[in-house]
């Protein structure tokens, strides 16, 4: 079976079982008003999950995660996976410990011997005696779906947006439904403890006897040996299927400026990178999701197979000329040399959003910040003490720029150029920098307490912001890789923070950036205009004298949708 074909069953398949298992869940929470609430929603979703098609699908959702899981993992060429690989594999093979039993002895107890396996039934075998691995079972099938969907949707770029929201729910329904599974666990264990409670309790729900108890408890245990076989079946295949992977016939793989390693033929080329650590990004675990894996083939790409379908996707998304592969999709058999397109480990690493070497054209504001009288401050000053005053100084800028969702693009020696809106849009990136550049005065009050007393008078910032179209891409210089902004637009805040230093202006701001930021109050600004060679016009300029005056727009902030 194809990759791409057994990924999009894997896929499906985890996300049938995962709504499932979400409603199974919300059943439980229902327990936090009552036990009759609880069955009358049991009802509502038996009606689809018994039914013939229900039983059907979900049947064969989980034989079809389950198999392709464990062919998957099997075939696995290397094991230096990322934490979130680990956890997800572990989890997904420690499920069946713990869900069949319980399926034997609710599921299957229905079906072979009429047991009315509702929520009296369930919680009167399973409170408290087994209640530790109920709990445990709902964690891990939670961890495991939601590891799984993190990784499918955070290359979407609405994901961003709604991931706030989604982690609420993936805390607020596990925890909704152990706490409805003890408040009902809690009341059942009370009922019966009335013996003729007790009895009558049985008798509604045709309690197994006591020989049909043994006979599913033979079962269940069975079940636990057949999925405990099977696992050391699996890691008896996966260690001969390394050994054999030694005695393979080799293949060069050669790094373009770096190393060559020889490699057995079979695993894919990702993972010879990693089997030989070989610093190489990759987020989606070889699903042809993420495009970070992307390498150009130098030399050998003749040996190589055409792109699957979930590749040639991906590339094409990419723009990637016709000599760019994933390396979560190839495999090599023969020599090959390549150049990774974006740096892995012990490099600057970027958001998987950003990581597009070609390069993307954004319109985004930018935000020039700098020191005045700089070599003022830095005169006859010690090398650790001028570090010190800068790092107090840069560390303000920072952490208003990352509070306000901005990004620091370069240093500019005595200053930084930030950027706003690349993910959010233009309008919400000037509002989210004008939030940044008030914050930015407030906290220099704050550093100036500090350290204007040693510097002999207080640190004044100059700043220049301006909205522009630029070019977004990945820059790579020797073993380093750095997301920088290209363009002329770039320029423009530089040349208007110098103004600002001129002026006596704290900031000088282009009208179009006010414009898209939606001020409504521009009281008490200068306004001047400056030669744009970018469109080849005039570019009209506000300077402000305190930067935490500005009026903004009702609701203008980092929240503020675009």
């Amino acid at each position: 079976m194809p990759a791409s074909i057994s990924q999009n069953i894997r896929l499906v398949s985890g996300l049938i079982l995962f709504a499932f298992a979400a409603a199974h869940f919300l059943n439980h929470a229902v327990g936090l008003f009552s036990l009759e609430a609880m069955d009358e929603v049991q009802e509502w979703r038996l009606v689809v999950t018994r039914s013939w098609p229900g039983m059907i699908v979900l049947a064969a959702a989980l034989l079809a995660h389950a198999v392709l899981a464990f062919t998957k993992t099997i075939q696995r060429g290397a094991w230096r996976l990322p934490a979130w690989e680990l956890v997800q594999l572990l989890t997904g093979f420690a499920i069946p410990l713990l869900l069949l039993p319980h399926v034997i002895e609710t599921h299957v107890a229905h079906a072979l011997l009429g047991v009315q396996d509702g929520y009296l039934y369930a919680l009167a075998l399973i409170w408290p005696r087994a209640a530790w691995i109920q709990t445990a079972l709902l964690l891990l099938v939670w961890l495991h779906g939601c590891i799984g969907l993190h990784h499918w949707l955070k290359f979407r770029s609405w994901y961003r947006l709604a991931q706030p929201l989604l982690i609420v729910l993936a805390i607020a329904v596990p925890l909704a439904a152990l706490m409805g599974f003890m408040v009902s666990g809690r009341a059942v264990a009370a009922l019966l403890a009335d013996p003729a409670m007790a009895e009558r309790m049985r008798q509604v729900t045709h309690w197994p006897g006591e020989l049909d108890e043994k006979w599913l408890g033979l079962l269940q245990t069975s079940a636990r040996i057949a999925v405990a076989a099977l696992l050391v079946a699996g890691a008896t295949i996966i260690v001969f299927r390394h050994i054999a992977l030694l005695a393979a016939p080799k293949v060069a793989i050669a790094v373009a400026g770096g190393t060559t390693v020889q490699a057995a033929v079979g695993p894919t080329l990702l993972e010879m990178i990693r089997s030989n650590d070989i610093p190489h990004r990759s987020e989606c675990g070889g699903r042809a999701r993420c495009g970070l894996c992307r390498i150009r083939v130098e030399e050998g790409a003749q040996a190589l197979p055409p792109p699957g379908h979930a590749e040639r996707v991906m590339l094409a998304g990419l723009k990637a000329p016709e000599n760019v592969r994933l390396a979560c999709q190839i495999r090599p058999e023969g020599p090959l040399t390549i150049t990774p397109l974006v740096v892995g480990g012990g490099t600057l690493a970027q958001p998987a959003e950003h990581a597009d070497l070609q390069g993307e054209r954004r319109t985004v504001c930018l935000v020039a910040i700098r020191v005045r009288a700089f070599p003022a401050i830095a005169a006859d000053r010690l090398a650790s003490d001028l570090v010190f005053l800068i790092n107090e100084i840069f560390g303000a800028i920072g952490g208003a720029v990352e509070a306000s969702a901005g990004r620091i693009d370069r240093f500019l020696g005595d200053g930084v150029l930030a950027v706003f809106g690349e993910q959010q849009g233009a309008d919400q990136g000037c509002r989210a920098a004008l939030q940044a550049i008030r914050a930015i005065d407030i906290a220099m009050d704050r550093v100036n307490d500090r350290i204007a007393a040693e510097i002999g008078r207080p640190v004044e910032l100059a700043m220049g912001a301006h909205v522009a179209e630029t070019v977004v891409g990945q820059l790579r210089l020797g073993g380093t890789s750095q997301l920088a902004v290209l363009g002329l637009g770039a320029e423009w805040p530089a040349r208007l923070a110098e103004l600002a230093a001129t002026r006596g202006w704290q900031l000088a701001m282009s009208a179009r950036m006010a414009a898209a930021a939606g001020l409504d109050d521009l009281d008490g600004t200068m306004r001047e205009r400056l030669a744009d060679a970018e469109q080849g016009s005039d570019l009209d300029i506000f300077g402000v004298q305190r930067a935490r005056d500005i009026a903004l727009a009702a609701g203008a902030g980092p929240g503020t949708p675009a």
